[in-house]
């Protein structure tokens, strides 16, 4: 942000709509988790269509993310954000009124278009409305409620599911009011700001001939590197969180109560981890450390949650899934925000695309999982596809230092190598 531009007080008032609004989304996307062996029931579906259910989210994400960029560009931020959320809380309120299963799809799908625009818009706002210095900061707090969110999930569900009477459709509607709750907050002290931030070369007269931000995103190479990481973390991070209650209840003979809050721990921890992951890359002025190492993590955690018996273990693992699956967040948001030529609407675009790439392989993963799993049974499906948390590895690994500490590490790194 330029020294020109005056930060405004009011931006925090932006920041806590922000955090209500990622709380209403990990809400409004895993709901269904905790509850997902009633719902099967309930039904009468086979755990692939049950992980259908979930998956759709992602899918819907994937298109629309894509589709929310653009609108962004068009409409603004703010009204796009709108739009989405108020879609988010409609489709949720009317699964607690659903006949079958196909019903619950469509009004997934209806949640997952409003999830989808809702992606572009809140890096946009951050850009707007906070510093430079403040970024790394606000992307730490703002992922780390994204993981209260997924926490509250896994600890509010089954009391809830109880509270209104064993009926997983009350569930769903009771938390689809919590979102529209949110919504109309937005609507009503939702604000957009426009700044000084412009590339060097972003020329109104010249906007014709370069084509939309999305379209300039997509070529650039750090950006494609950023998707195709979050392609491969999405896909294992998924399929986890989908299935962790369920493979606790038929594999480790746990209640519905004790592989939610088994489960718990993994938001819980990632809450914390992009809290240190923010904080980290910011002090230190570095993001790299704090991306293809981190995923490392996620990979060994994943692998022994379902390898241990023991709940000491699985906690333990569950803590190493938490830490790799978020504390790599904030910096990798900072990084897209510093890369040469970003402004706040190509964020937006980058925003959406690269999530639109991860939210693809979040789709295929728990779809393809739960049938693969009927044959090959769900543990070894679950093992089978940590490859996928290679990608995260290996592509990380080539994106650029762009902190401001990546001089003062070259410096240092260039005396040590003198002396």
């Amino acid at each position: 942000m330029s020294r020109s531009d005056k930060l405004s007080p009011y931006r925090w008032a932006i920041e806590l709509l922000l955090l209500m609004l990622l709380i209403s989304q990990s809400l409004t996307w895993l709901a269904p988790a905790p509850i997902l062996e009633e719902i099967k029931n309930g039904l009468g579906i086979r755990l692939s269509s049950a992980g259908l259910i979930i998956s759709i989210i992602a899918l819907c994400i994937g298109v629309f993310s894509i589709l929310g960029a653009v609108v962004a560009e068009r409409v603004g931020a703010l009204r796009a954000l709108i739009i989405g959320i108020w879609l988010m809380a409609a489709g949720q309120i009317a699964s607690g009124y659903v006949p079958n299963f196909a019903a619950l799809l469509a009004c997934r799908v209806l949640e997952g278009i409003g999830y989808g625009i809702v992606i572009a818009p809140p890096g946009t706002l951050t850009m707007q409305w906070f510093g430079e210095g403040e970024w790394p900061y606000i992307n730490m707090i703002n992922f780390a409620f994204g993981y209260v969110g997924l926490t509250a999930v896994f600890r509010f569900t089954p009391p809830l599911f109880t509270a209104v009477g064993s009926s997983w459709r009350s569930v769903l509607f009771w938390y689809g009011v919590g979102t529209a709750g949110v919504a109309m907050l937005w609507t009503l002290f939702g604000r957009e700001r426009h700044t000084s931030i412009t590339a060097p070369q972003e020329n109104p007269d010249e906007t014709g001939e370069r084509g939309s931000a999305l379209a300039e995103v997509a070529k650039m190479r750090d950006v494609l590197l950023i998707a195709a990481g979050l392609f491969g973390g999405m896909w294992v991070f998924q399929i986890y969180t989908a299935f962790l209650p369920q493979y606790f209840r038929v594999f480790r003979g746990m209640t519905m109560l004790q592989a939610s809050l088994m489960t718990q721990v993994l938001p819980l921890t990632g809450m914390f981890s992009a809290t240190l992951g923010g904080i980290g890359t910011g002090m230190t002025g570095l993001r790299k450390p704090f991306t293809w190492p981190v995923a490392i993590t996620t990979l060994v955690g994943c692998a022994g949650a379902i390898l241990f018996p023991d709940p000491m273990w699985i906690r333990l693992s569950l803590i190493l899934v938490g830490i790799g699956a978020a504390g790599s967040l904030a910096a990798i948001t900072t990084l897209m925000m510093e890369l040469p030529g970003m402004t706040p609407v190509r964020v937006g675009a980058s925003m959406g695309f690269v999530w639109a790439v991860g939210y693809f392989g979040a789709f295929i993963s728990p779809f393809l999982g739960g049938a693969l799993a009927a044959h090959f049974g769900l543990r070894a499906v679950m093992l089978s596809f940590l490859v996928f948390q290679f990608l995260p590895i290996v592509t990380m690994y080539f994106l650029p230092e762009t902190g401001p500490g990546k001089t003062r590490y070259e410096i240092a790194a260039a005396q040590a190598h003198a002396d």
